[in-house]
């Protein structure tokens, strides 16, 4: 594996999401060759991933004032806590992506288009610009790929 390319490239884990003690992830590598964050076999399971994240703090988590996880803030907020990570601005670039107001309460994770700016912004945070035009790291095939693993295809609701 190409080590210049960023480390959430490298571990298919373009969310940089953690290991957590007792969690196993569907498509996650046999091999765990990080020691905080998850390897898996494919970046099409680390998309998936993001977006099952995205789902889960939406659906069963709480905003830090008890509200319902509905704005880009509160999603970078739980996704990238301040003691790592300068929320604020994390929160404007995502936000930026999607054209809203990073406090707006809009934002629905199973609106297909939603959720791949979502998954889009995050991994490019996270990882630099990419390579592919627009900075991005994977062509649209792969990202709907892992959207549709996590449920989540286009003109179909289901939250």
């Amino acid at each position: 594996m190409n080590t210049r390319l960023p480390r959430g490239i490298r571990n298919y884990n373009p969310g940089n999401i953690d290991r957590v003690a007792g969690t196993r992830w569907q498509g996650q590598a046999k091999e765990q060759r990080d020691e905080r964050f998850v390897t898996f076999l494919d970046p099409v399971w680390g998309i998936r991933a993001i977006a099952r994240v995205l789902i889960t703090y939406q659906d069963k988590r709480r905003a830090k004032d008890g509200s319902r996880i509905d704005s880009v803030r509160e999603l970078v907020e739980r996704w990238a806590p301040a003691s790592e990570n300068n929320t604020d601005a994390y929160a404007k670039q995502v936000a930026k992506a999607l054209g809203i107001d990073p406090d707006h309460e809009c934002v629905d994770v199973y609106d297909y288009l939603t959720m791949r700016t979502l998954v889009q912004a995050i991994i490019r945070h996270e990882n630099g610009p990419g390579p592919l035009p627009g900075g991005h790291w994977y062509g649209e095939p792969l990202i709907a790929d892992g959207l549709a693993r996590a449920g989540i295809v286009p003109g179909v609701r289901h939250g």
